[in-house]
């Protein structure tokens, strides 16, 4: 019997050979949807480059996956290597829109009306369409067990104690999701940042005690994972002009009827209406409500359909003692700005809602999952092999990783509309001319 297969070219990792259930899957309409939804949001607003869909970043993570269990499992294991794979393969199938930047409203809207059983975030799409579509029936087809990649996915993987580490290579501060998408991201939006050795990263990571350890040849390897993430974040995933209109779409469907919408939910009943809701739904949405009448959100949504985005007024990025919280003053006083916004507004005579705030962004290099300065039982932090001792790499004093980890990158920016931009840029320098060197200096747009 011959099977067939399939090779995907692709910019990062070269040829990707797919066969079999991963083959069905990837020709699946719930898969190909994932061709229509952005890796990074707004980022192609910033970086034109960055077009660059969840499609792609769902084959690297696969090979990436194929390539590290033909290193760790033995070859009797050919069924826990498929599901491996194809938790791989599909942990980002049920992303939303535009990626996280509609997953934010629909959590917020979750919030908002109190509903007590969270399922909002793309995971739990992701387990719906696996658990509850014929993707579950075709890994089912293959004798594959559908909940196995399931618990793959979500890091609960026990079935076979001896190899619960494969949990920590999808979810984790080091895991195969990352280890894509810096690179891939970096790729796409003609950035040097995201930089990985691959090669090394993969040979170095060893299986101890239900948890992956990186040898002590991999420990730069890891510094320069860490570093990537930081720039990463820093530079492209909270680009000014990216969050502006994250925080833009936000407003817009901030009054918007969601059962009016029709969103579908992820229950048995309605995720198969998932394929029809990509980026081209959402982009149809911002164009009605465009048109509905001469509201701020109508603005908001003509500006973001125009590529017009709020424009920054004050921002800071600062470094908080990871022990103590203490950060500097003036990012205190730029945070505590948003409950001056009235009186702003009064001086600068404009409308309060025209005046937004992003922030705050806590520990941007390791975000809030991985915290190595006051680690707990139950975190995945990364391990490192230093001699015949296994630790926290950021409790290794001999890695670039120990000082990093003693703070915690931060940043706060406020935004106007571009109309409003001097005459509040001008009120705030009057008004708090210690926050001088933070404000956008009008002859010279930074």
């Amino acid at each position: 019997m011959v099977i067939k297969k399939k090779y995907f070219r692709d910019p990062i990792h070269g040829f990707i050979e797919v066969s079999g259930c991963a083959l069905e899957i990837i020709d699946s309409p719930y898969f190909q949807r994932l061709r229509r939804i952005k890796q990074l949001g707004f980022a192609y607003y910033v970086y034109h480059g960055a077009e660059h869909s969840r499609f792609g970043h769902s084959l690297g993570t696969y090979h990436l996956a194929k390539r590290i269990v033909n290193k760790l499992l033995p070859s009797n294991e050919k069924e826990l290597k498929e599901e491996f794979c194809l938790a791989a393969l599909l942990h980002d199938i049920g992303h939303h829109p535009l990626s996280h930047s509609f997953e934010s409203i629909l959590t917020s809207k979750e919030k908002e009306n109190k509903q007590k059983q969270k399922q909002a975030k793309h995971e739990n799409y992701t387990e719906a369409i696996i658990g509850k579509t014929l993707v579950g029936g075709c890994i089912e087809k293959h004798n594959l067990n559908k909940n196995n990649v399931i618990k793959l996915i979500k890091g609960k993987y026990l079935e076979k104690e001896e190899y619960a580490y494969l949990n920590s290579l999808i979810t984790s501060e080091l895991d195969l999701d990352r280890l894509d998408y810096l690179q891939r991201d970096a790729y796409y939006c003609g950035v040097t940042y995201g930089k990985i050795d691959f090669d090394r990263m993969i040979i170095s990571l060893e299986p101890e005690n239900g948890e992956i350890i990186v040898n002590e040849k991999g420990i730069e390897t890891v510094e320069m994972y860490i570093l990537s993430r930081f720039y990463m974040y820093t530079q492209v995933y909270l680009h000014h002009t990216s969050r502006a209109f994250d925080i833009m779409l936000k407003e817009v469907f901030k009054n918007v009827n969601f059962d009016e919408l029709n969103y579908p939910k992820p229950t048995e009943e309605d995720i198969e209406r998932i394929i029809n809701y990509d980026d081209l739904w959402l982009t149809k949405q911002i164009m009605r409500l465009s048109r509905t009448n001469h509201s701020l959100e109508t603005l908001l949504a003509s500006n973001i359909l125009a590529r017009n985005p709020l424009r920054w007024v004050v921002r800071m990025r600062a470094f908080a003692n990871a022990q103590t919280l203490e950060t500097d003053p003036d990012y205190s006083n730029i945070v505590n700005l948003e409950n001056d916004f009235e009186d702003i507004a009064k001086r600068a005579g404009i409308e309060t809602e025209t005046l937004f705030i992003d922030g705050l962004f806590k520990d941007l290099p390791f975000q809030n999952k991985y915290r190595p300065y006051t680690s707990s039982e139950g975190e995945k932090v990364i391990k490192v092999r230093i001699g015949d001792q296994i630790q926290d790499i950021a409790l290794n004093p001999s890695s670039l990783v120990f000082y990093l980890a003693k703070r915690i990158a931060q940043a706060v920016r406020i935004y106007t509309l571009q109309d409003n931009r001097e005459i509040v840029v001008k009120t705030i320098r009057d008004k708090y001319p210690n926050l001088k060197q933070y404000v956008w200096q009008i002859e010279k747009d930074q």
